[in-house]
């Protein structure tokens, strides 16, 4: 089921509430439109569903924060050729404050959080709203049963929870983006401080756990059946939400000199524990409900969103709601990029789809850093695309699509003509994430537990066949006896579970392991480049620190043959044509083009039936043979030095300077920096924090009257 009525009903509602950008938007003093929205219960849920619209803009949560906000990492990837300073490029730290994206994503962010405030303010004051507590049974340890006051949940103190989760949902970003923010609890209906005072993170971090710890008393739980779950915020989301932003408040973060603009380092609060205890009660809450398993296997669970199936009880607790033809860019940015010609009869075999960007990718290397028997690593890791004839095209770059959602896996098509606006469902918070949440903080407090490793456990044997699962995950989990193993293989799941849902960037700052992956994605790409083009210094350093002989299984040539998809449990789409790929993670494969495709399946006891371009075409112009494809890696320059792709992506950490010498950014400032190729740990003990964070923008600096400043160097 979809909620599309949230969105007709929350566009309408946004012309009742503040829509600008909330550092410039005037008190609002509609005092009779505000009585009669909060004057019956119906209306409120329609004003709350203008808070939810924040949710899905475009900008935000529907596209932004998951494309040109998600930072590039050693799972999620854009590569990018720019060998000087852009000034608006976040993925590769390259960003200054007079940025227009950073601007819009600041405006967006604070404009949503005035919308949250305004609803929370006038439900809170209106003749309607109350919190009362009602008789309980409380049984004791010892069976005695007592009655106790609990609070009393209702439609209109379940919305107010409501409202304050996705409050702190924007929050978690600006926290996350700008580190210590301007921060309010208050509508502009209370005061007239249009420009709020940067706050300390951890103060921030405290009134919003403070905030939902209360609100939360007040909400169903979706096993109550009293909230349309997932597609609604419940208890369950709420509990969550106090988890990350416990987390979050306990990790580490990047911190700045207040005597000097240009310094700053990671560092984590002296009571960091505090934080992790209430991640993990808060996620203990949700396990000990039972409420939610992970039943449905890893792929089903996004292509029942791509088909618009949202179902209670499973990994999604919350799934934000988008509306087909209305907004959200999920399964457009990601999965395979799917050209179509909207300008000829004709309706080739991908017609039906419409176009897909598929901009949304992994590194080169992720899928290399799964064992093979993981289920996940074939659905997630996309090898090829399509032209606008249908073709599949092999994708041998510099990144992998991420095939996790997809307008390709919906069954009956969006419409040739379609590009966004999907109204594919993205599920924000997931059972998986609950679990590992409260692995990771119970392994903080006390070590691997067996309650620890049990959550871990839960995860990773969804991940293996049941065969598997003795070594995979029972052998694997009790091997990590110590915190910093246990600590390795959780933040692992969480790099296979969570590919293309802007979280690995954030796992690595919370444990101050960020420098040490982006250094390493850096020479990943580098030290194969020049192992391809001769010799690399670094080959066996970073295939000893990622456990990969890339050496050997690097795929610098890639053998394909076309196919009919009937028989790939991966590729869900049985409606196109798909390559069958001899060597996705083996370079040593021996060439095996010599064989013709039906005796090299006929040999191998596949089903496949190979087939040509012109059978999937149908034009003239294509080739009628059967054959194999060759594709061929091109990391490096006719003269050998690797291409800008290669030495620029991460520009604003490390990259090669004009000279030829590898620098990492310290301080603001590019410097030479020599690598030991026999010590990695000598390494990364010397890397200066990553400048992860944005600038304030100047518009925001200005309005201001200069009160707000920039540090980190910009």
């Amino acid at each position: 089921m979809k909620l599309n009525k949230i969105f007709i009903s929350g566009l309408a509602m946004l012309a009742l509430t503040s829509c600008n950008d909330y550092l410039e938007t005037d008190p609002a003093t509609n005092v009779a439109s505000t009585e009669l929205v909060f004057g019956s219960e119906g209306e409120t849920r329609t004003a709350l569903y203008g808070v939810y619209a924040k949710v899905c803009s475009d900008n935000l949560f529907g596209g932004k924060l998951y494309n040109d906000f998600q930072l590039n990492s050693d799972v999620d990837f854009y590569a990018n050729s720019n060998e000087a300073a852009a000034g608006n490029q976040p993925r590769r730290f390259d960003v200054r404050s007079d940025a227009n994206n950073v601007e819009t994503l600041w405006n967006n962010l604070y404009s949503a959080v005035e919308t949250a405030n305004e609803f929370i303010f006038n439900l809170q004051n209106s003749s309607i709203y109350k919190e009362e507590t009602e008789d309980a049974a409380s049984e004791a340890a010892d069976g005695t049963i007592s009655t106790v006051q609990v609070p009393k949940v209702t439609s209109l103190t379940q919305m107010m929870g409501e409202a304050k989760v996705m409050r702190a949902m924007f929050y978690h970003e600006l926290l996350s983006y700008w580190g210590d923010i301007p921060f309010t609890l208050k509508s502009t209906y209370e005061t007239d401080d249009l420009n709020p005072a940067i706050t300390p993170r951890q103060q921030v971090s405290d009134a919003l756990i403070a905030d939902l710890r209360h609100a939360a008393e007040y909400m169903y739980s979706d096993q109550d059946g009293k909230v349309a779950a997932p597609e609604r915020i419940t208890k369950e989301a709420a509990y969550a939400m106090i988890a990350r932003l416990a987390l979050q408040a306990g990790g580490y973060s990047l911190n700045h000199d207040a005597n000097d603009a240009t310094n700053y380092q990671m560092t984590r609060p002296s009571n960091y524990q505090e934080y992790y205890i209430i991640a993990r009660d808060y996620t203990k809450r949700i396990i000990d409900a039972g409420g939610h398993r992970l039943n449905k296997s890893f792929r089903d669970v996004f292509i029942d969103e791509c088909n618009f199936v949202a179902s209670t009880g499973d990994d999604p607790i919350f799934e934000i709601p988008f509306a087909k033809e209305t907004n959200g860019n999920w399964g457009y940015a990601q999965g395979p990029t799917n050209g179509v010609d909207t300008g000829v009869e004709t309706d080739y075999t991908n017609s039906a789809w419409g176009a897909t960007s598929g901009g949304v990718r992994t590194t080169a290397f992720y899928g290399y850093s799964f064992d093979s028997l993981d289920v996940r690593r074939d659905y997630i890791c996309g090898l090829w695309y399509y032209s606008n004839q249908g073709l599949p095209t092999m994708r041998l770059d510099y990144a992998m699509h991420n095939n996790k959602w997809s307008k390709l896996w919906n069954s009956n098509g969006l419409g040739k003509t379609t590009t966004g606006a999907t109204g594919i469902n993205f599920a924000y918070i997931r059972y998986a994430d609950v679990l590992l949440m409260f692995a990771e903080a119970e392994n903080e407090l006390s070590g691997p537990t067996a309650a620890a490793q049990e959550a871990l456990k839960t995860v990773r044997r969804r991940a293996f066949d049941s065969e598997a699962q003795a070594e995979k995950v029972d052998q694997y989990v009790a091997a990590a006896t110590s915190k910093a193993d246990f600590l390795k293989l959780v933040l692992d799941e969480r790099k296979w579970e969570f590919a293309g849902e802007n979280m690995r960037w954030k796992d690595l700052v919370r444990n101050n392991m960020y420098a040490e992956k982006v250094f390493f994605t850096f020479l990943d790409y580098y030290a194969v480049t020049e192992a391809m083009a001769g010799t690399s210094s670094y080959i066996d350093m970073v295939e000893e620190y990622d456990k990969v002989p890339y050496s050997e299984v690097f795929v610098q040539s890639m053998y394909s043959i076309l196919v009919r998809n009937y028989v790939d449990p991966n590729f869900p789409n049985r409606g196109v044509y798909m390559f069958y790929v001899a060597n996705p993670y083996n370079g040593a494969m021996q060439n095996p083009t010599g064989t013709a495709p039906a005796k090299y399946f006929e040999d191998n006891e596949m089903d496949f039936e190979a087939v040509s371009p012109k059978t999937i075409t149908g034009l003239s112009t294509a080739s009628n043979t059967v054959a194999w494809t060759t594709t061929t890696l091109a990391w490096s320059n006719d003269d050998g030095t690797p291409k800008n792709q290669v030495v620029y992506s991460l520009y604003g950490y490390i990259r090669i300077n004009q000279a030829g010498n590898i620098v990492v950014v310290n301080n603001g400032s590019a410097q030479p920096f020599s690598i030991n190729p026999n010590d990695a740990q000598a390494n990364i003990s010397r890397l200066p924090a990553v400048r992860y964070l944005l600038p304030i923008p100047d518009e925001a600096i200005a309005r201001s009257g200069g009160v707000y400043k920039n540090y980190y160097g910009y």
